[in-house]
């Protein structure tokens, strides 16, 4: 697996990326997204699966609100699970070719 992130690029703008311990606990969240702050943070207590999961969902809640695509929840959370599935497959073993 490749190492988690300390930021990415999203619509022009540097967003920090961090570990933080407490999400869940604090704010029952597995990551949040600060549009002001510019930075995602993903529980630092989560699996390496479900934090890449996480950050994926995240990434999508910034692209939601940059572009304005206003959408709900539910599809954002399908849309971080499935990108996660297909990445992770393109890492899989045996895809060399």
């Amino acid at each position: 697996m490749i190492p988690f992130p300390r930021y990415i690029k999203l619509g022009g703008h540097t967003i920090k990326v961090a570990r933080v311990p407490g999400l869940i606990q604090e704010h029952s969240a597995f990551g949040m997204w600060d549009e002001n702050s510019l930075s995602i943070s993903v529980d630092s207590g989560l699996s390496t699966s479900l934090a890449w999961e996480t950050l994926l969902h995240e990434c999508i809640e910034g692209i939601n609100s940059h572009a304005e695509l206003n959408l709900e929840h539910h599809k954002i959370q399908c849309l971080g699970l499935l990108l996660h599935q297909a990445l992770c497959s393109m890492l899989e073993r045996g895809q060399k070719g």
